[in-house]
């Protein structure tokens, strides 16, 4: 939902890296020509428009790891109960991660979302095991 300004050139001039502004007292290379009339050089955007999607991404592919991981170490004996914590958690961390991104008011790098679904999981994994032992 939090969006930002991106600088946007004319089809003539150069891409720029992403997320480059230009600095204070920048002008254009003349020999790209001018802006087109009506062209918006700034425009507004989603700060992370795919939060969802890579979020739950995130949160399925940890659940898939730690299953297995879960299957392996328990020689195969890894139950519908012990399914649902995991599946519970990661569910939970991916909306968490999800919501924190998208109203998030800087782009997030792909490689984040794993790493804050995780950080959630591990977070829930402790509270759940306090709650347990109190």
């Amino acid at each position: 939902m939090a969006r930002i300004q991106r600088f946007n050139p004319p089809p003539t001039w150069p891409r720029p890296p992403e997320g480059w502004q230009p600095p204070r007292g920048w002008v254009p290379d003349p020999s790209w020509g001018p802006v087109p009339d009506g062209w918006p050089l700034w425009v507004s955007e989603r700060a992370n428009p795919r939060a969802w999607g890579l979020a739950l991404l995130s949160a399925l592919g940890w659940l898939a790891l730690l299953s297995l991981i879960g299957v392996v170490v328990s020689g195969g004996r890894f139950g519908a109960e012990a399914f649902g914590e995991v599946l519970a958690r990661e569910v939970v961390a991916g909306v968490l991660t999800g919501v924190i991104a998208w109203f998030g008011r800087s782009r997030w790098p792909w490689w984040l979302y794993p790493l804050v679904v995780l950080g959630f999981s591990l977070l829930l994994s402790v509270v759940s095991t306090a709650g347990r032992m109190a």
